[in-house]
């Protein structure tokens, strides 16, 4: 069975979100947001985000500026939900604006279960 490219770039967003602070705690004792680790996760996360994208973009037929892509790797906090309406309308953009929350907030669950792995390695 064949991930679609969509779905496996959330997945591989998703395990990033897991497995950099798993091994930045168990190398390190801690977790910091602007660590090496941190940053190395932050560039990392943010390679999956614009992959994910640009294969969205394809599949809506959206024509984005130069503003629009800058924006997914600058400030991608504005710059996602803004991109979901205006390819999608204001009632499907906020629908899928709703969905990628959960999606956030499901990340930072698995960056906590993530860090209290690596410190369960690690006692």
């Amino acid at each position: 069975m064949r991930i679609p490219q969509k779905r496996l770039a959330l997945v591989v967003l998703a395990a990033l979100s897991f497995v950099c602070p798993a091994i930045e705690r168990a190398v390190t004792g801690q977790v910091e947001l602007l660590s090496n680790f941190g940053l190395a996760e932050i560039a990392l996360s943010l390679v999956a985000l614009f992959w994910w994208y640009h294969l969205d973009k394809a599949d809506h037929h959206y024509r984005s500026g130069t503003l629009m892509n800058s924006g997914m790797l600058l400030l991608a906090a504005v710059a996602v939900p803004i991109y979901l309406i205006r390819s999608r309308g204001w009632k499907r953009g906020a629908i899928a604006v709703a969905v990628a929350a959960v999606y956030l907030a499901g990340t930072f669950v698995l960056s906590d279960l993530g860090e209290r792995l690596g410190a369960a390695l690690t006692s």
